[in-house]
C-alpha cells in the first residue's frame, strides 16, 4: 500500500516512517527536508502549499495520507503569519487535494495545545479551544477547517490530538533528551517543580495509533472527526524524571526541583481521555511509562 506523509523529517513523522516501512507500506515523504529513514522515497517541495499537495499526488496513487507538518513545534518558533499559514490553512488544502485524486483516507496530527485552558482531570475532545494562544488557536482552526473540508468533499478523515510524545528522535531541547544527556555525563539537571502532570505516550504508541485511525477510516469503522491520541494516565514532571534517572542508573539527587520557576502559562494539569479512538479503532498503548522510557533511552544517542 502506498501512503503519502509530511512532516517526515521531524520527530514523530521520521518514527512513523520507520514503523510504516517495517510494515511493508510504500512510504513517499513531502516536504523541504528529506526523511533518512531507509526505504523511504522522498519528495522535495521548497514549500508546502496546495500546489505541491496536487503534484506529489498527480505523480503517484495514495491510499492513505499522513499530514504531520506543522510550524511552531519549537517554542521559539512563532512567527505568526507561518503559523496560519502552515497549520490553519494547509490541512485543508492537504484534505482537498487528497480528494481531487482519489486517496482513501487522511489522518492529521493535531495537538492538545488545541484545548484551552481548564480546570479538569481530563480532557475530552468535546471541550472548548484555544482562542487566547496563537499556536494552538492556529492549530485548532486548522483541525476545524480541515474537518468542514472533509465533510464536504465525502473525504473520510480524523483529527488525532496529540499529547505529550516522547521517544528516539526529540529535539535537544525537549524533556526526555535532555536529562538523558546531562545524567548520562552526571550532571546536574535544573528543573521546575516538576508538579505538572501531563500525558506521555511513547512515540511507537502515537505511530500506531495513527497507523489504525487510517485504517478504520479507510474501512468505514471510524467516524471523521477530532480523537485524542493519549493514554489516559497522567504522570507528573518530577515522576517522569525520576523514571529517566532510575532507568539510567543515575543519581537522583542531580534532579533540582525547584532550580526552574514554573512558566506562567505551565498548565498544572493536561491529560487526555483516549476512549473515543480506541472504542472506533481498537488501538490501546502497549508501553507501560517503565517500558517507553527504557525503549526510548536504549535508542538515543547521547553526546
Amino acid at each position: 500500500m502506498k501512503v503519502l506523509l509530511t512532516g517526515g523529517a521531524g520527530f514523530i513523522g521520521a518514527n512513523l516512517a520507520r514503523i510504516l516501512v517495517g510494515s511493508g507500506y510504500e512510504v513517499v515523504t513531502l516536504g523541504r527536508r528529506r526523511c533518512t529513514v531507509e526505504g523511504v522515497v522522498n519528495v522535495e517541495a521548497s514549500r508546502l502549499d496546495a500546489t505541491a499537495f496536487q503534484h506529489a499526488m498527480s505523480d503517484h496513487r495514495f491510499e492513505l495520507v499522513f499530514h504531520l507538518a506543522a510550524a511552531g513545534v519549537h517554542p521559539a518558533d512563532r512567527d505568526r503569519d507561518e503559523l496560519i499559514r502552515v497549520n490553519a490553512i494547509l490541512p485543508a488544502e492537504m484534505v482537498a487535494a487528497a480528494s481531487a485524486n482519489g486517496v482513501g483516507a487522511v489522518v492529521s496530527m493535531g495537538s492538545s495545545a488545541e484545548y484551552a485552558a481548564q480546570a479538569v482531570a481530563m480532557l475530552s475532545e468535546d471541550m472548548a479551544l484555544e482562542t487566547q494562544k496563537v499556536y494552538g488557536a492556529s492549530k485548532a482552526a486548522g483541525s476545524l477547517l480541515a474537518l468542514a473540508t472533509a465533510a464536504d468533499v465525502r473525504l473520510p478523515f480524523a483529527v488525532l490530538r496529540a499529547f505529550n510524545v516522547y521517544g528516539p528522535g526529540e529535539a535537544e531541547h525537549r524533556l526526555l533528551p535532555s536529562l538523558a544527556s546531562k545524567l548520562a555525563r552526571d550532571e546536574a539537571v535544573k528543573l521546575s517543580a516538576g508538579t505538572q502532570v501531563r500525558d506521555f505516550l511513547y512515540v511507537d504508541d502515537a505511530c500506531r495509533g495513527l497507523i489504525a485511525s487510517a485504517l478504520a477510516l479507510r474501512d468505514g469503522r471510524m467516524n471523521g472527526g477530532a480523537y485524542n491520541l493519549s493514554t489516559g494516565v497522567g504522570t507528573s514532571v518530577g515522576d517522569f524524571a525520576r523514571t529517566v534517572a532510575r532507568h539510567m542508573g543515575a543519581d537522583e539527587s542531580l534532579l533540582h526541583f525547584g532550580a526552574l520557576p514554573l512558566r506562567p502559562d505551565d498548565l498544572p494539569v493536561v491529560v487526555g481521555d483516549p476512549s473515543r479512538v480506541q472504542r472506533e479503532t481498537g488501538w490501546r498503548t502497549s508501553y507501560s511509562l517503565d517500558q517507553g522510557v527504557d525503549a526510548a533511552l536504549s535508542r538515543l544517542t547521547l553526546n
